[in-house]
């Protein structure tokens, strides 16, 4: 699943500055603050997983810690807002989606694997 990751984030990173070439710092740091988020939260469900005692309430929190970072990444942003940090702030929601919706094709692949 890491490896599919790290391809993931490659053809992110390139198609993402193919779009807006203009901005190569500011994709580039999001990109890899989602890459990284994305691959803790994999690091840590897994983690979370291996205990006996587990409860969705645990996943939940997982997601609800990486909203928050979210937000806080956007912060800087959105305390000195001006109308041209509106494609700054929908790229970076439009990727974070992206990570989100794969995320669940992987794992969706992944039961479907062990299942059979």
């Amino acid at each position: 699943m890491r490896k599919s990751k790290v391809v993931l984030f490659i053809i992110l990173v390139t198609t993402n500055l193919l779009l807006v070439p203009h901005q190569i710092q500011e994709v580039l740091s999001i990109q890899i603050f989602l890459f990284s988020l994305s691959f803790l939260t994999d690091v840590i469900q897994i983690k979370f997983a291996k205990h006996k005692n587990i409860t969705p309430s645990h996943f939940l929190t997982i997601n609800f810690v990486r909203i928050l970072l979210c937000v806080i990444f956007l912060l800087p942003t959105i305390l000195t807002y001006n109308k041209s940090d509106n494609n700054y702030i929908y790229n970076f929601f439009i990727v974070y989606f992206v990570y989100l919706f794969l995320d669940i094709i992987f794992k969706q692949k992944k039961t479907n694997k062990i299942n059979i």
